[in-house]
């Protein structure tokens, strides 16, 4: 008996083999993105990509079961740590590790090899880049988010988003905040400019809000099993499934995409001509194989 034996008793050797030939990136490892990655490798996935700057902070270790007591922090990577499970977990698995931001010529040359991307960052200027990278480059997307809100009634959970060949994305379903995105990117001096004029977001001076590890792993789940179905070929993904923790409950949402949405219809298939690019960093200079 093959280790993905009960997989195959699912969708078959036929979509054991679609899995292995499979390439996604993980743009984004933290609480979700390390669940995210580990599901896959247990899978059976071909190639992983991880993408992530940041190292091991003390405010993760509640919701990072991947680490280790003996990880040093700071000084152990995210993206070494989860190359570090799926190894333990299948060998065999190609792993490329990208220990830059999303908004870099290494992190842009790795989206471009791979055929699936799942966005696990928890701000809207990267799922913003992200969104536009995936359509314009035809890329299928699924774009992941956890949330704990106190404001009013107490309310915690998370959504998954999935951008394929279909009509609609993360903003014309009204999942993206622009204004909050265009912060989210803008430069160092714009930041000080606007904190000068304006004054600072007192919510942006902490290391963020609630995070239950929990919580995390019921969205990654959702959307692993998701892209589970769409390559082994069991059936399309969802468009849009919300899971409600406060309430016990998760729904598949029937609301339509906003229609002449300027990403879909501009953005999709646009290629370089969407100039995506212009997200990279000053200090990033655009390569001929990306512009």
């Amino acid at each position: 008996m093959n280790r993905f034996d009960r997989n195959e008793r699912l969708f078959g050797r036929e979509g054991q083999e679609k899995l292995r030939r499979t390439h996604i990136a993980v743009p984004g490892c933290g609480g979700l993105g390390e669940y995210v990655a580990q599901q896959l490798a247990l899978l059976g996935v071909g190639e992983l990509t991880l993408i992530d700057d940041e190292d091991l902070s003390r405010s993760n270790l509640n919701r990072y079961p991947l680490a280790r007591h003996e990880d040093p922090i700071p000084g152990t990577a995210k993206v070494d740590i989860v190359a570090r499970a799926v190894s333990a977990i299948d060998p065999d698995i190609k792993i490329n590790k990208v220990r830059k931001g999303l908004r870099s010529i290494a992190a842009f040359k790795a989206l471009h090899r791979a055929n699936l991307i799942i966005g696990c960052f928890d701000n809207d200027g990267a799922r913003l880049v992200l969104t536009e990278f995936a359509l314009a480059y035809r890329k299928d997307y699924f774009d992941l988010a956890s949330d704990i809100s106190a404001e009013g009634s107490l309310r915690y959970g998370g959504r998954i988003l999935f951008t394929g060949a279909e009509y609609g994305c993360p903003i014309c379903f009204g999942e993206i905040d622009l204004a909050q995105a265009r912060i989210d990117l803008e430069s160092d001096a714009s930041r000080r400019d606007r904190e000068r004029i304006y004054g600072i977001n007192k919510s942006a001076l902490d290391e963020g809000g609630p995070s239950v590890v929990s919580i995390n792993g019921v969205v990654a789940s959702l959307a692993v099993t998701e892209v589970m179905v769409y390559v082994t070929g069991l059936r399309i993904p969802k468009r849009l499934i919300f899971y409600r923790g406060n309430q016990g409950i998760v729904t598949v949402s029937k609301d339509e995409p906003t229609p002449r949405c300027y990403f879909c219809e501009v953005i999709k298939r646009a290629g370089a001509n969407a100039n995506v690019e212009r997200y990279l960093l000053e200090d990033e200079t655009v390569s001929p194989e990306i512009a």
